[in-house]
């Protein structure tokens, strides 16, 4: 019993749905579709919302797009019970300049999401959100692309110089393992404090998501837990963790509290819709890209505008020379299958 009351008390879920679900529709979201939202995940008793970008890119801004941090705190609910909100802020994508102070109407949370190749970067805006009282959010996209030192050594930087709130593992390419995804766990154990909450962001190119956010449960009484799920699963490609799934799966092992119903309003009124318009999860082609550690888009540029049977793509991705697995243009896929062929 001990046990299960420190994994209640560990694994907190964070749902991104209307964030990773705005590469499904271009972040069109109504603004009742933004509320009801945020309103009905609230009422579920989840434990971070993420309302949406934060970016200075103008012209096509949509619904779960926001500017300034001011108009995507309006949409937040009087009543916020035990949620936190937070908001995503890519470095290539938004002046952090412009960052207003934190304060009780605000969001309480900014996730800074960056390449490897962008460390630098990310670390004038993680001062800067620190500096206005924000919890810090570390979001390394592709982790996989960090060798063991690197991302000790991100891990150990970043926690000693910001004291960030969470240090995820991002699986961008939906390529981990159980085996894997536990081995950077103890990267950031190994070379951060107790205080620090480690995320887990997962894609399911081969259906592991749940798996792997299992494995992470099941230690849990060893280590604060932020989980992303979306509901529907809605995201590009493959999609996310299901929120609905992930819920009943803590309530059922961590004693949590979520209210299935009205996180199934969320589908009803959004994610499901959606999908008789848009089309996201498991395809034997994102499977191949996660197997080879590859860039998704190396399927979904080829297939836009080639007919390309699956066997077909197994021998194309094995022609992708190693140093460009992770790097991927329209132009570059277009170039490589017209040699491949």
């Amino acid at each position: 019993m001990q046990g299960e009351e420190m994994m209640m008390n560990e694994v907190k879920l964070l749902d991104c749905t209307l964030r990773d679900g705005g590469y499904i529709n271009n972040w069109d979201f109504t603004e009742h579709q933004i509320k009801s939202t945020i309103s009905n995940l609230t009422n579920a008793n989840i434990d971070y919302v993420e309302i949406g970008y934060l970016t200075s890119i103008t012209g096509d801004v949509n619904g779960s797009q926001f500017q300034c941090i001011e108009s995507a705190s309006k949409l937040l609910p009087n009543n916020r019970k035990k949620t936190k909100y937070v908001i995503m802020v890519d470095v290539a994508q938004f002046d952090i300049e412009e960052l207003c102070p934190r304060s009780k109407d605000t969001l309480d949370g900014i996730r800074v999401v960056f390449y490897k190749r962008q460390i630098d970067l990310a670390h004038v805006f993680c001062d800067r959100v620190r500096e206005k009282g924000y919890d810090l959010f570390i979001q390394p996209m592709v982790t996989v692309d960090y060798s063991a030192q690197e991302f000790s050594e991100l891990a150990s930087r970043f926690y000693n110089n910001y004291q960030p709130y969470s240090i995820a593992i991002v699986d961008s390419f939906g390529c981990m393992n159980a085996t894997m995804l536990n081995s950077f766990v103890e990267m950031i154990r190994q070379n951060t404090g107790d205080d620090v909450r480690i995320g887990f962001h997962g894609h399911d190119n081969m259906q592991l998501t749940q798996i792997n956010a299992a494995s992470l449960i099941n230690c849990a009484n060893r280590q604060k837990l932020i989980i992303d799920a979306t509901v529907s699963g809605i995201g590009r490609g493959a999609g996310n963790l299901y929120t609905e799934l992930i819920a009943n799966y803590c309530n059922f092992h961590c004693n949590s509290e979520y209210n299935l119903n009205q996180i199934l309003q969320v589908a009803s009124e959004v994610t499901e819709p959606l999908s008789r318009k848009f089309k996201w999860g498991y395809s034997p082609y994102l499977m191949l890209t996660a197997m080879h550690h590859a860039h998704p888009n190396y399927a979904t540029y080829l297939l836009a505008n080639h007919d390309v049977s699956v066997s077909e793509f197994a021998d194309f991705i094995n022609s992708i020379p190693d140093d460009m697995l992770t790097k991927c243009t329209r132009p570059y896929v277009e170039e490589l299958y017209k040699q491949f062929k």
